[in-house]
């Protein structure tokens, strides 16, 4: 194994395990990393002090065939390691010590990725036997087992650090976005290749991949919401999650009015794209306050009706200033048209006057 520091530059290389390693997690605090592989091993290394170098510490060898997964919990006080032998162990760590806890039984093959949720309470492994399972560790229950999550083996799985869903990659080519609470499938990316890894960045946005097309992909990680709304809330939730997929109806020309009903939509995806999350809440809220999905809790959607009043004034004076900076065109034409006319008017030759002119000549 190598360890480089942010700049990227080699620190140290560490040999221990007898075989390849497969894999190696970093803890939270960043003073300790697992590293396990085909040695059957999960081996503890430390970073000691001022030297700044590392050193192994704890070797753990509970496990019957290949380590393939290792994970510490976003607290840093557990340690999963997912194996060749079908199981899951779990540790309590605890400042480089690991001392086992549960063994979760339940896949019929190895389990390749592990991930925890990010309140600790929830451990989600894919398997080669194409499920994906959710296990309470802390007495070791399975929570839920998606049985046929991919039509391939599951290769990697991971929680976003906001806790709202959880992305899987399979070997069917495909890469899916969960339902963190529900485990309901909400997207589904095809794609023309395997995608071996994945993570979630730490502000939830992007999901990173590392793929066998030899390409590493920063994909989009939105929350798809399915809900049986009206028409018009619907509208405002596709703006607010994919308001770059959204197109408003714009007039063909601009000697062509648009319509009522195109000024309204048009407003109210601006209002609610500019608004952003606190005025969106308003708007959900004062339109159907008994049917708002789950997702939008009053914890996450902040109620601030000053900043919605603010916002509204400030969006209509903008509009006011367009229709007056529109008017002050249109009237600048009107006297360009007429200064036109009046020119023109002048240049026309009088018919008195060419009357006179053909009498002095005769």
């Amino acid at each position: 194994m190598k360890v480089f520091s942010p700049s990227l530059e080699l620190v140290q290389t560490l040999v221990g395990h007898d075989g390849a390693v497969f894999c190696v997690t970093v803890s939270p605090s960043g003073s300790h990393f697992a590293s396990g592989g085909e040695d059957k091993k999960v081996m503890i290394w430390s970073e000691p002090g001022e030297s700044g170098e590392w050193a192994r510490g704890q070797v753990l060898e509970e496990h019957t065939n290949a380590i393939e997964a290792v994970c510490f919990s976003p607290d840093g006080k557990q340690l999963a390691t997912g194996s060749g032998d079908k199981s899951i162990k779990t540790y309590r760590f605890n400042e480089g010590s690991a001392i086992l806890a549960h063994t979760l039984e339940g896949h019929t093959n190895n389990v390749f990725s592990l991930s925890f949720s990010p309140d600790c309470k929830l451990l989600c492994s894919g398997s080669y036997d194409k499920s994906i399972k959710f296990w309470n560790p802390a007495d070791r229950s399975l929570v839920k087992s998606i049985v046929q999550a991919h039509t391939d083996y599951v290769s990697s799985v991971s929680y976003s650090p906001n806790g709202r869903v959880l992305v899987s990659a399979g070997f069917d080519k495909t890469m899916k976005i969960w339902d963190a609470e529900t485990f309901e499938l909400k997207h589904t990316f095809e794609q023309e290749f395997h995608t071996r890894q994945l993570t979630i960045t730490a502000d939830s946005n992007f999901i990173v991949s590392g793929n066998t097309d030899h390409t590493v992909r920063i994909t989009p990680c939105r929350e798809y919401h399915l809900t049986g709304l009206t028409p018009i809330l619907n509208l405002i939730l596709h703006i607010v999650y994919k308001w770059e997929f959204v197109t408003f109806l714009d007039p063909k020309n601009e000697n062509t009015p648009s319509s009522p009903l195109e000024k309204v939509m048009r407003l109210l995806g601006e209002c609610v794209h500019d608004g952003g999350y606190n005025v969106t809440s308003e708007i959900l809220s004062f339109l159907s306050p008994a049917h708002l999905p789950v997702q939008l809790t009053p914890t996450r959607w902040k109620r601030d009706p000053e900043s919605l009043i603010l916002f509204m004034r400030t969006r209509y004076e903008r509009l006011q200033e367009e229709n007056a900076e529109k008017e002050a065109v249109i009237d600048r034409q009107r006297v360009e048209i007429a200064e036109l006319r009046q020119h023109n008017a002048e240049l026309e030759p009088d018919e008195d006057s060419e009357e006179d002119s053909m009498n002095e000549v005769d």
